[in-house]
């Protein structure tokens, strides 16, 4: 039986992808970003891919990835979630000519998903480094909201791992993750 349904956003949050990200004004600049496509196995993994991962684990847990990337079944992205993270019951990205602001496009896929009889009355949480798709995401889902904050890369290194280790500790002890990484308000 499902008791929890866990939506992981993946750059900034579970996953470090900014040796291929560079802004163009206000936004990601796109081109560059399909440029470095061939760097994915690059990326690393960020300290709260560990909570993923035992979630995963743990069949009560319905886990979904939901990412802004425009990817194709099978390719780059699959590949790298296959072999560093492990692959989520439910993975929800972009299509490749698909031009929706990443909130509309996370909650376009999954409140159907809210809507089946197994899923009805069921705690979703929402881990997201973007505060203003956390807000659309959560208030549309009816969710829990976790804000993961991002830290400066010289920060990164130097915490990634107390913060692994925090997370196990609170694990141990029984209590919520989200202490760590947000609000536990709807």
């Amino acid at each position: 039986m499902i008791t929890q349904i866990k939506i992981y956003d993946m750059d900034g949050t579970i996953v470090d992808s900014s040796h291929r990200y560079r802004a163009n004004k206000d936004a990601i600049d796109l081109k560059y970003w399909l440029d470095n496509l061939h760097k994915i196995q690059e990326d690393a993994l960020l300290p709260l891919a560990e909570a993923y991962k035992a979630d995963l684990k743990n069949k009560s847990i319905y886990v979904i990835i939901a990412t802004a990337r425009a990817c194709i079944e099978n390719d780059e992205n699959y590949a790298y979630i296959r072999k560093n993270l492990g692959m989520p019951n439910m993975f929800v990205h972009r299509g490749m000519h698909d031009d929706r602001k990443g909130a509309k496009l996370k909650i376009a896929a999954i409140k159907p998903l809210l809507n089946l009889r197994q899923f009805k009355g069921v705690p979703v949480h929402v881990f997201e480094d973007n505060i203003s798709y956390l807000e659309e995401m959560c208030g549309e889902l009816n969710a829990y909201r976790h804000f993961v904050k991002k830290l400066p890369r010289t920060l990164k290194n130097c915490l990634t791992q107390l913060l692994y280790f925090d997370i196990l500790a609170l694990r141990t002890e029984g209590l919520p993750v989200s202490l760590l990484t947000g609000s536990r308000n709807r």
